[in-house]
């Protein structure tokens, strides 16, 4: 399989990964609702939604990757900067959903005081708040720094673009607030950015990736840009 196609289905992961992302998140809510999480994640369903959220940030981050070779070229360094800390981020977030899918489930069990009102408020350190607020500050500000180079680079749809930086605060400032439906924009945008790529011919994904543009020499053009 060509490196043009292998770029065009990280596209459909994107696709993927988002919708499956507000699936879980949205279910979880209608689901629980108010309940308390010592007894939500005590439930089977509970843990399944959240397996589900886990396969799709692993979709997100198998996209995240070809999003960003696709426009590698012409994001430069600050493009670069943008695809690292928006995968470092995104990596913490897996970590995360994955202790709450896992870790939090046997807490629910096994000591429900640590976990209503909050296991995060017990912990007399403050090592899991800084722990947590480190990880949804990189993945927003990631993905924010994404979305610009992006828009920047203007290889994807602009409107994506701009909906992911939209999408990445909203993401960070929802979920600190403990207000339902932090993901929708985000994930929307980039199931967004993720079909555009995943729609592109492998002809127009060859010519954005330096490996294949024979026009591409030393950081400059020489041939007509690629039609955005």
């Amino acid at each position: 399989m060509s490196s043009s196609n292998l770029t065009r289905w990280s596209g459909l992961a994107a696709s993927i990964g988002g919708v499956l992302f507000i699936i879980s998140d949205v279910a979880q809510f209608v689901i629980f609702g108010n309940q308390p999480e010592s007894s939500a994640a005590a439930t089977d369903t509970w843990i399944m939604l959240d397996m589900l959220m886990l396969a799709s940030i692993v979709l997100i981050i198998l996209g995240l990757v070809g999003l960003y070779t696709t426009q590698a070229r012409r994001g430069r360094v600050f493009g670069l900067i943008a695809f690292l800390v928006a995968m470092i981020g995104t990596v913490m977030l897996f970590g995360f959903v994955w202790t709450g899918t896992f870790v939090l489930s046997y807490m629910a069990d096994a000591a429900p005081e640590y976990v209503d009102p909050g296991f995060l408020d017990a912990d007399p350190s403050g090592a899991l708040i800084m722990g947590v607020l480190l990880t949804f500050v990189l993945f927003a500000m990631g993905w924010l720094l994404f979305g610009l180079a992006s828009l920047q680079a203007r290889v994807l749809p602009r409107g994506a673009s701009i909906l992911l930086m939209i999408g990445a605060v909203l993401f960070f400032v929802l979920f600190m607030l403990e207000l339902p439906g932090p993901t929708v924009v985000f994930c929307a945008a980039l199931a967004w950015m993720g079909y555009a790529l995943w729609s592109s011919t492998g002809e127009t994904v060859a010519e954005l990736n330096p490996a294949h543009n024979p026009g591409w020499r030393g950081g400059k053009e020489t041939e007509h840009e690629p039609a955005v």
